[in-house]
């Protein structure tokens, strides 16, 4: 992402002074330094204030009293985005906002005198310019830390703050908090390239699928359900159309006849009348009729019979299996009397008592029974556990046969009804011409509501498709592969950690130094313990691995022009833990030089390594004899009570 700041912009409330721009060099190590309070810290807040924070973190004072609006102008490469808030006066924040974007800004308003946009719309606007994805990490996720990544989350990664820069336990902007911790621990294998948008779609759309099939899978089941319903149906119809004569042409049904061949006879019968007329009634098909009757009331009694019969082996066989359970306790009792008998023979030696030393003829005879009855006691014990589970078996198959013989049962009972109700519908009917058309009126209902439930609508077809893009959208998800881009990415932060940290002369700069994002911290594992990155002591060391990470993150974001994270980097005041005093600018003497100036020439090997595309923002108290002699940086202001320019807000603004 290409996305760089050009100028930093104030407002002042009293209209007749001039605007305050701060210009800065997008390619370059632009420096401002001075001396305490005057508002160098505060270009950071400034910055994510107009990068729509949803909170106004401005000092409070002079900045905020003087000012009416904050502003930045963002070089987007090929347009330029200028962006300003409100002052919040005494509120907490504001949602005003003005926004213009062009090609080319070439001159700053004057003054704002109202709104253009709400804070909302420049965070959607800078979504957008990031390409950020508008899905979630874990679609079904209700947790906010696992919602869609936003623009304000890439902010973590280019502020380096005072309070953050040497802290041993925060490494990355916002991170200090709970909820900004959390979110940065969702968000980082996406930061990292290990998943991107079209990952997000696939699972969003898996999602969408799984639903949609198991509304499709539900419907397939009730339409089988269904169709078991109606086939006693369809079969009576049948019967009945033969009975009227209607399907002479066609064969008397048989039991193992599906539904669709009943139906593929059934089709036609009101055409063929409205081509041929009434057919005459074929002999023989009443008496079929009352014989499939018959035949059913028989299969019914059978099936009783048959099922009375599975009962009552099913209760005979759960009153053995309780018998036998009650016998296997008992001889488990019995058992657990003897069980000390073969430790007392193996301690028995010559008939002496190992516990009185006594002597007696008849001891090992005496044992020896009793060893007997409980080797006999066991083998009662196992031949009791071996039945049991005979029984369990038995039991299941009983419990299986009596469940199919319960469906065919009401089976059978579901096509008897059916044909007795209809055949005593049509046995108080005469076989008139006008009873036969209202039994094939009510034939084409029956198959009009048989084509509307059960035609094939593809449903089926359409299902195996949706699998079929499950599957498919599944591999786009590699887990895997995902671990390995990870992992990738987090060997090349190293590798870039690794280089910087050595400029830095840093503490175990020789071992290994990885980015661990679960912690959010760094961990040396170059001894045989892993060391966390607070474990290690010193300010120093604190100050160098950030921003050895903070330029190493970088330089893999650079890798790809689209990355969403902006190529900027703000640092404030990275010499304060060799330098605490106010004027570090005189402060600074001999050897103590030499190791400020590994700051700048980290920060220089960063501009050379990036090739330009990275811009650094330092706001520093040291002045230019640590960092005049690199070609990459560039001189903003020195805000110093001997300048003429002596702080963020100007002389004139103060009158």
């Amino acid at each position: 992402m290409n996305f760089r700041i050009k100028k930093i912009i104030l407002w002042p409330k009293d209209e007749s002074l001039q605007i305050r721009e701060i210009e800065f060099k997008t390619d370059k190590i632009n420096v401002i330094t001075g001396d305490s309070e005057r508002g160098k810290s505060a270009l950071i807040t400034i910055v994510d204030y107009c990068l729509a924070s949803s909170k106004c973190q401005i000092p409070t004072g002079i900045i905020r009293n003087k000012t009416s609006w904050f502003g930045i102008l963002i070089s987007l490469g090929n347009s330029e985005l200028l962006l300003a808030r409100k002052e919040p006066g005494e509120i907490h924040t504001s949602g005003d906002m003005f926004m213009l974007e062009r090609q080319n800004i070439v001159k700053i308003p004057t003054r704002i005198n109202s709104k253009t946009h709400s804070y909302n719309q420049v965070k959607y606007r800078l979504d957008e310019l990031a390409q950020l994805s508008d899905l979630g990490f874990e679609p079904d996720s209700e947790s906010g830390f696992k919602s869609r990544p936003g623009f304000r989350d890439m902010i973590s990664f280019v502020f380096q703050p005072q309070y953050i820069i040497a802290n041993p336990r925060t490494l990355f902007y916002r991170s200090d908090t709970y909820e900004h911790r959390e979110k940065l621990k969702t968000i980082f294998p996406y930061v990292l390239g290990a998943i991107d948008n079209k990952i997000l779609r696939a699972q969003e759309e898996i999602k969408e699928f799984i639903k949609d099939s198991a509304i499709l899978e539900k419907e397939i089941q009730n339409n089988e359900k269904l169709s078991a319903k109606w086939d006693s149906q369809i079969k009576t119809y049948y019967l009945r159309s033969k009975e009227f004569g209607l399907l002479n042409q066609s064969p008397y049904p048989s039991d193992d006849w599906s539904a669709d061949n009943y139906i593929r006879h059934l089709r036609g019968i009101s055409q063929r009348i409205a081509n041929n007329g009434l057919p005459q009634i074929e002999v023989g098909t009443t008496n079929d009729i009352t014989t499939k009757i018959n035949q059913l009331k028989n299969n019914e009694i059978e099936i009783s019979q048959e099922i009375e019969y599975l009962r009552t082996r099913q209760i005979l066989i759960k009153n053995v299996y309780s018998s036998n359970v009650e016998y296997s306790q008992a001889i488990l009792d019995q058992f657990g009397r003897t069980v000390s008998v073969d430790w007392f023979s193996k301690k028995l030696t010559n008939d002496v008592c190992p516990f009185c030393k006594s002597t007696s003829n008849d001891t090992s005879e005496y044992v020896r029974k009793l060893s007997s009855v409980s080797e006999s006691i066991k083998e009662k014990a196992s031949s009791s556990n071996e039945i049991r589970k005979v029984l369990d078996k038995e039991i299941l198959n009983l419990n299986k046969s009596l469940k199919t013989k319960e469906d065919h049962l009401n089976k059978v009972r579901s096509e008897l009804n059916g044909l007795q109700r209809i055949d005593a519908k049509y046995k108080s009917q005469n076989q008139t011409s006008s009873s036969i058309l209202r039994f094939v009126g009510e034939l084409e209902s029956k198959l009009s509501d048989y084509d509307t439930l059960f035609k094939d609508k593809g449903l089926m077809s359409e299902l195996m498709i949706l699998k079929g893009k499950i599957s498919d959208l599944r591999k786009i998800i590699d887990r895997d592969k995902i671990r390995q881009k990870q992992k990738n990415a987090i060997n090349r932060i190293q590798s870039s950690i690794e280089h910087y940290s050595k400029i830095f002369k840093a503490e175990r700069s020789d071992d290994p130094a990885e980015l661990d994002i679960i912690n959010l911290t760094l961990k040396f594992s170059g001894n045989k313990r892993e060391d966390f990155l607070w474990e290690i002591g010193s300010g120093s060391n604190y100050m160098a691995y950030h921003i050895s990470t903070a330029l190493a993150l970088q330089e893999l974001f650079l890798r790809n022009d689209s990355h969403p994270v902006p190529n900027f980097l703000f640092f404030d005041q990275p010499s304060q833990v060799y330098f605490p005093e106010l004027n570090a600018e005189e402060a600074i003497k001999g050897d103590d030089i030499e190791r400020v100036k590994r700051i700048f020439k980290a920060l220089n090997d960063a501009i050379i390594r990036t090739k330009g595309n990275l811009q650094i923002i330092v706001l520093e108290h040291a002045g230019a004899n640590v960092w005049s002699e690199f070609d990459t940086v560039h001189k903003v202001f020195r805000w110093r009570d001997d300048e003429e320019d002596k702080a963020l807000i100007p002389n004139e603004w103060l009158i």
